[in-house]
């Protein structure tokens, strides 16, 4: 039996116009903009957004020092502000990307798949919003936990039981 996972892939295609194979010429208007809000949501959903209690380097510093007090190692911090200004982007705002995950999780996900999961994209992304405030988005583990089966499933929850354990004290 294939993982659910499979099924929510699926469904981000067939939301799309295009995948849909609807042509985009004969979609009314509101067909469009029904679509991009279907595709909207299922993206939502997909990552999950929380607001940090503490300022932008804070934030940076917690969750890395977070991490590695867990035991995981912070392979990279990328500051996206500092590419994006090298780009010619002037008014762009506060982004660093931080590469880290529980120790082995990439390899037991693979063996308990079989090879069949993907592997983790082991990001967390901190930003300030056009508002000010600091936002903290990953990939919703624990969706995509609920939408696998038997022991791909409790791997993926045992990770997103992990990040939301590194998070905690320092999102909402």
């Amino acid at each position: 039996m294939k993982p659910r996972w499979l099924a929510l892939i699926a469904v981000l295609a067939l939301t799309s116009p295009v995948l849909a194979q609807v042509p985009a010429q004969s979609a009314s208007p509101e067909q469009v903009q029904q679509a991009m809000l279907r595709q909207m949501q299922i993206m939502a959903a997909m990552f999950d957004l929380r607001t940090s209690k503490l300022g932008f380097e804070e934030t940076v510093s917690a969750i890395k020092a977070a991490a590695e007090k867990r035991g995981w190692k912070v392979e990279r911090l990328h500051d996206v502000q500092a590419s994006m200004r090298a780009g010619g982007a002037k008014d762009a705002l506060p982004m660093k990307v931080i590469s880290t995950c529980p120790p082995g999780a990439n390899e037991k996900l693979a063996k308990a798949s079989q090879g069949k999961a993907p592997p983790l994209p082991c990001r967390v992304t901190v930003f300030q919003d056009k508002e000010g405030k600091v936002q903290v988005v990953r990939l919703n583990t624990s969706l995509f936990a609920k939408a696998m089966q038997g022991e791909p499933a409790r791997v993926m929850a045992e990770v997103a039981a992990e990040e939301d354990a590194m998070l905690k004290g320092i999102v909402d």
